[in-house]
């Protein structure tokens, strides 16, 4: 069983991002029925080549809107980078 199938779900959780974890596929976006997942800004690339002033852009991380979040965890198991996990929230 991976780490996304093992999920809380339902009222007291919310959906909490890794940030570091994400990489911007959009696939919990996608999934999200509340819309309450949505694309950050786009990031430089960590190497990039700054005298040849060619590079492209990555996709921005995922932001979660906590008062939006219902904890239905559809988000979760879609996340290729495992980068959305459920918690309490208090």
């Amino acid at each position: 069983m991976s780490n996304n199938e093992n999920i809380f779900k339902g009222d007291g959780n919310k959906a909490k991002l890794k940030f570091y974890t994400c990489k911007g596929s959009g696939e919990c976006i996608k999934a999200c029925p509340e819309k309450a997942i949505s694309e950050g800004p786009q990031r430089m690339p960590s190497a990039v080549c700054l005298s040849s002033g060619k590079y492209e852009m990555l996709p921005g991380r995922a932001v979660i809107d906590e008062s939006k979040c219902t904890g239905c965890g559809d988000c979760v198991p879609v996340c290729p980078n495992q980068a959305i996990e459920m918690s309490a929230v208090s």
